[in-house]
């Protein structure tokens, strides 16, 4: 009989450890069935006992042990996995078994007999040396200093010289990690570096069918020569020893970021496993976040090449005022595509070329104000402004044609027939620009056109979107209009481009806004051959200055200034607690927020949208000395336990977010 210590790998579980028995020995790290809460759960084993060596008396004891289910098998990941999710369980104040179910692929687990695994694995785990929790890492390489690298340049330069990298550690018999934020990012990566080497190249997705990944894996493990792993994030568990480069690529994508718990960024996890492990990592991109390069000013990260901070330039672009359109009188007035965008698509109708209207917004307008009384209309059941959808594009409602209400928070929909529930005046004006209002103004002024629109509110599936994105490159001079969706799916550049409205991402109020922008212009930039219009009505925005000359090192250094003055990442380490609930228990979760966390001076404001299904959200933000809260990446990384351990205090009903992406 045999005492088993398990760490459940299951989302949700508030606790690490917990105990069952086993008539028969079971090895370090397998991977088991457990009861847990009426349910079948899996689990790690981290410790196994013989009751004889214990001299404990199972049927004498004051609680009944339950026994495990069954043994699936070896775990699909290394050691080293594992205790990056240990140091991640901590930095995220989470627990492992939540970090593993976050980072592994489910198939995986449920199809754990299916795997093959590599040999010298497998021996090592039959003398209990892998697959333990327990035994850390033997790093070969352990008095070498890690190397970790910042490569900053245009994405023709970056594959050159990862195509050379990767030659290089085939050479040294050395395997290599390209880590992608999007499956249009694996398609785009495998195109580029798998010329002549298209046999060692294995691709990784979330897509792939239960077949083809398994069958992937096994070729993966069972190959003897160094590969290459162009794959998302949830791959990184894949236990190939010879892996001794990370690049995590696009690495300025916010896709990295999970947005449900516990919160997880992919980049922040690939360099905690490269510092485990002591592989080299390198973060690649156009434009790096802020962070990333400031660590670079301070000599933390090092370089591949002196960075640079050049955006890639369409043959033409140009910003148009949109407070100086008139209309057929000569008259002021509101518009929503410029003279200026007009004639560039119509040039581009007429000499069968494409065009891309790119806007931040879904639907036809992104608010609806009462114009007498000033009033938003909001949801009645979570207080977010609502957003009028075309129902056409939708398929949202059965009347043909009509136009609907809709909140993109809960779903709410209602009928245009309403009056302002402040006033009850019928005089209510939409304002913004959005898919669906595009849209409608292209068909009116060119009906014959080619028109695709591609959002989340028009596109139900990965599918549909390649299906519209191959009708709009089958028929030159076609129209397609997008949010930044768009950039998932266009391989091959546009000839024309416009932003349709450069406000609606001057307004949102984020401390990332900054690096926002100058991603999708690099985007925008990237996609367009030849003319791309930038519509505004503040074109004397500094933003825009920087992005027409080319040069963003000044936009850097001053969006580093600020964000010191306003205590922002990387001067500061955000740590975002959330909670929902009626208006008592909120009310309640704020003084208990303010008695427990009070010493660091927490910032309690209620959420943007502040109510969603009844429930009031507030939001805590702590920001804190990143020397008190830092990456542990190694084992003198030294934090703020008090406040961790406060932090592990909170009832579930808390949500806790490190590094988050917005405050609002």
């Amino acid at each position: 009989m045999y005492i088993v210590t398990v760490i459940p790998i299951q989302k949700g579980f508030q606790g690490e450890n917990l105990t069952y028995f086993s008539p028969v020995e079971i090895l370090l790290g397998s991977i088991v069935s457990i009861p847990l809460r009426s349910k079948t759960r899996d689990a790690i084993v981290i410790n196994v006992e013989n009751v004889r060596d214990l001299k404990f008396d199972l049927k004498k004891a004051d609680f009944q042990l339950k026994k495990i289910i069954n043994i699936k098998g070896p775990s699909p990941f290394s050691p080293a996995f594992f205790t990056a999710c240990e140091k991640m369980k901590d930095y995220t104040v989470s627990n492992t078994g939540t970090i593993i179910k976050s980072l592994l692929p489910a198939l995986f687990l449920e199809n754990l007999k299916d795997l093959k695994r590599a040999k010298k694995i497998d021996e090592e785990a039959k003398s209990n040396k892998v697959g333990s929790p327990d035994t850390r890492v033997e790093v070969f390489r352990e008095n070498i200093k890690q190397e970790k690298l910042i490569f900053q340049a245009l994405i023709p330069d970056r594959m050159s010289w990862y195509r050379t990298l990767i030659r290089e550690a085939f050479a040294k018999k050395e395997s290599v990690f390209i880590c992608v934020p999007t499956l249009f990012d694996i398609e785009q990566f495998t195109i580029e570096l798998t010329k002549g080497i298209s046999q060692y190249v294995f691709s990784f997705h979330g897509d792939l069918s239960k077949k083809t990944l398994i069958n992937t894996y096994n070729s993966c493990m069972e190959e003897t020569h160094p590969i290459l792993i162009i794959g998302t994030g949830m791959f990184l568990s894949i236990p190939r020893e010879d892996i001794r480069t990370i690049i995590i690529e696009h690495e300025n994508s916010d896709s990295y970021k999970q947005f449900s718990r516990p919160f997880l960024d992919i980049r922040t996890f690939a360099e905690i496993l490269s510092s485990v492990n002591k592989v080299k990592l390198i973060f690649g991109d156009t434009l790096l976040r802020p962070d990333t390069l400031y660590r670079h000013d301070e000599g933390i990260l090092g370089e591949v090449a002196s960075p640079l901070f050049r955006l890639p330039q369409a043959e033409r672009q140009m910003v148009v005022d949109m407070r100086e359109q008139v209309d057929d009188k000569g008259v002021k007035s509101f518009t929503v595509l410029s003279d200026t965008t007009k004639k560039m698509i119509a040039y581009a109708l007429e000499h069968h070329e494409s065009v891309l209207l790119f806007t931040v917004r879904k639907g036809l307008a992104g608010v609806t104000v009462c114009h007498d009384c000033g009033y938003t209309l909001l949801c009645p059941t979570c207080s977010t402004p609502v957003v009028l959808y075309g129902s056409k594009q939708r398929n949202a409602t059965k009347i043909v044609n009509s136009r609907i209400f809709m909140c993109n928070k809960c779903g709410y929909k209602d009928t245009t027939e309403v009056r302002c529930v402040n006033c009850q005046s019928w005089n209510l004006t939409p304002l913004g620009i959005g898919t669906d209002r595009v849209y409608e103004e292209v068909k009116s002024l060119y009906p014959n056109a080619k028109i695709i629109q591609i959002d989340k509110e028009t596109i139900t599936s990965n599918k549909e979107a390649r299906g519209k994105m191959a009708e709009f490159y089958k028929n030159p001079g076609s129209i397609l209009i997008g949010t930044e969706m768009v950039f998932s799916y266009i391989n091959t550049e546009v000839t024309h481009s416009a932003i349709v409205s450069l406000d609606g991402l001057l307004s949102i109020p984020s401390f990332n806004i900054t690096q926002k922008i100058l991603h999708i212009m690099e985007k925008l930039h990237e996609t367009t051959k030849r003319n791309l219009i930038i519509q505004t009505r503040i074109p004397e925005n500094p933003i825009l200055e920087h992005i027409l000359n080319g040069n963003v090192l000044p936009l850097y250094r001053e969006d580093l200034k600020e964000r010191k003055q306003f205590g922002y990442p990387p001067f500061k380490r955000l740590i975002k607690i959330t909670f929902g609930g009626s208006a008592s228990e909120t009310e309640k979760a704020r003084a208990h927020i303010d008695s427990l966390l009070g010493g660091y001076e927490p910032q309690i404001f209620s959420a943007f949208i502040g109510k969603v299904k009844g429930q009031y959200t507030t939001n805590t933000v702590i920001k804190i000395d990143p020397n008190l809260w830092p990456l542990p990446i190694d084992d003198k990384s030294i934090s703020n336990t008090h406040l961790r351990e406060s932090l592990r205090s909170l009832p579930p009903a808390f949500s806790i977010n490190v590094d988050p992406e917005d405050l609002l």
